[in-house]
């Protein structure tokens, strides 16, 4: 793959991260899906276990909270973002360090340092996330 392919794809890809994030500061749900795989086999693990989801019709569930007028994105920060994009150019992994702030009903939520991976595939000329796994690590430096 030509070089300016590859920085094209990798400015595509970081765009894509970005909105993974971004689009819950205004709740642009079409923006939302527009960065995800629609598949049966897409999956996330998030840090606790219980929020582990297996396929989109599962993950758009998690929709209804994120919408909802009294949770409000307030921001989020991605450092250290790496993306590879395969030799082919069809196929992206990527790893960051995260942190995501907002407030419910007036009583804040948020995570900080959070370790995301995950690989893109693309689709019809666009990037979507087909899995991710987000995770605290359990030694943290001082």
């Amino acid at each position: 793959m030509p070089v300016s392919n590859r920085t094209r794809d990798t400015s595509e890809i970081s765009r894509v991260l970005h909105d993974a994030f971004g689009w819950a500061l205004t709740k642009d749900r079409a923006l939302f899906e527009s960065i995800f795989a629609k598949d049966d086999d897409f999956f996330t693990f998030y840090p606790d276990s219980k929020s582990t989801v297996r396929g989109w019709s599962e993950f758009e569930k998690f929709l209804d909270g994120w919408i909802d007028p009294r949770n409000v994105a307030k921001g989020y920060e991605i450092r250290d973002l790496r993306i590879v994009v395969s030799k082919k150019g069809d196929t992206a992994w990527f790893s960051a360090v995260v942190d995501d702030e907002g407030e419910f009903d007036g009583k804040p939520w948020g995570a900080k340092d959070i370790r995301w991976t995950g690989v893109l595939e693309k689709r019809g000329g666009g990037w979507k996330i087909c899995q991710q796994h987000m995770s605290n690590a359990n030694d943290k430096k001082s």
